[in-house]
């Protein structure tokens, strides 16, 4: 990988510095859009059709890009991907995947998770500004803040497309990393066989069920905070700090699914995901304290087991096989990112936010229960 350095820095700081930029434009839907649903509809019950409407868009996206990415490289797909929502915010993960050799790749998907975290900070506050701009504009104040969100995935369209050269995968594919744990075969597999691949099946059962939970419990919290009668401040410290917990953690969780592998880290994800949503759903609304702990450590869970899971998956393909598959895995977990935020709002409406969350627990404990029973195996395989 000696003649892939010095375009590996120029590589990964263009991923990072565009993450930041689409992040923050993310930020503003998760934290206005629940208390601007239920204001136009009149009910909680459609609070999070804001948040579903962008993850099922994102995920829609995600295969059509994936397989753009397969032909024609990573750049033309990421820099698309920042006009269609948050979908180039996931896909970048796997581009810093492919200029780093096996034993490196956790920490460099964490790096560039880990820009979503100062994007996640400037984004709700930048929402004076923006209503500042607006009102010269002429723009509807519950508008406003979304200028945010276009300037910030114009400007990481625009990094990507001038700054991500050479392209990753083609880095990928010329220089495979056969020595790798877990490494596949230069000849695509048909997808029957992929999916047979117990790591992918994991990986997939990961990705999946945490975005659901992950999703479902917060994308309705700030119109919970809300109706217990926290001001804007409080609501906006609680959606900072679960987005900090999302991704501030990403080095630390990719050097730790490098250092002790894959499997370990998604069930120490799973556990924290598990308490994350007792403390939050089960805390009295009033304590904004430890429901703001409780959302915290739920980004924190989430975030250990989407860096080891996106890492598990691109373990178990080749260059020839990730774009597609990658893609594909985003399609599904940005598809049940959207159904959890429908029915998160559906559950908070007609049972309440201490149900909600002990649903999320519930689902969690299958991803967890089969990494524990699939890690000796693997080991052994391994």
């Amino acid at each position: 990988m000696t003649a892939v350095s010095p375009a590996r820095t120029k590589l990964m700081t263009t991923l990072f510095v565009a993450q930041v930029c689409g992040s923050t434009g993310q930020s503003i839907v998760l934290a206005v859009g629940s208390i601007l649903a239920a204001s136009i509809t009149g009910t909680n019950t459609w609070s999070g059709l804001p948040v579903a409407v962008g993850a099922l868009g994102t995920a829609l996206a995600s295969w059509p890009l994936s397989r753009l990415m397969a032909r024609s490289g990573r750049r033309p797909g990421l820099a698309l991907g920042y006009g269609i929502a948050s979908t180039s915010n996931l896909l970048a993960r796997y581009a810093a995947a492919d200029v780093s050799p096996g034993a490196q790749r956790g920490r460099a998907m964490g790096l560039i998770v880990w820009g979503s975290t100062l994007g996640s900070m400037i984004g709700p506050n930048l929402m004076g500004p923006a209503l500042r701009l607006g009102a010269l504009m002429g723009v509807e104040s519950t508008a406003s803040a979304f200028l945010v969100s276009v300037a910030g995935y114009a400007l990481g369209a625009l990094l990507i497309q001038v700054f991500l050269r050479p392209d990753p995968l083609a880095i990928a594919r010329e220089t495979q990393d056969v020595t790798a744990p877990g490494a596949a075969r230069a000849t695509a597999r048909g997808l029957g066989a992929i999916l047979a691949d117990v790591r992918v099946q994991i990986a997939l059962a990961t990705l999946t069920v945490s975005q659901f939970v992950m999703i479902s419990t917060t994308s309705t919290s700030p119109l919970y905070l809300h109706d217990q009668g926290h001001n804007v401040q409080i609501i906006g410290v609680a959606v900072s700090l679960h987005l900090a917990g999302m991704y501030v953690t990403s080095p630390l969780a990719g050097w730790l699914c490098d250092r002790f592998g894959r499997l370990l880290i998604i069930g120490v994800g799973a556990t924290i995901l598990i308490l994350a949503v007792m403390l939050a759903g089960f805390a009295p609304g009033s304590d904004h304290v430890l429901v703001i702990l409780g959302l915290f450590l739920n980004g924190v869970g989430w975030n250990m087991a989407f860096v080891a899971g996106s890492a598990l998956l691109t373990d178990a393909l080749s260059p020839n096989e990730r774009a597609s598959v990658q893609g594909l895995a985003d399609l599904f977990m940005g598809l049940m990112g959207a159904l959890g935020s429908a029915t998160g709002g559906m559950i908070l409406g007609i049972w309440g936010f201490a149900i909600l969350n002990a649903v999320g627990a519930i689902l969690v404990l299958g991803p967890l229960a089969v990494t524990l029973l699939r890690r000796p195996m693997l080991a052994r395989e391994g």
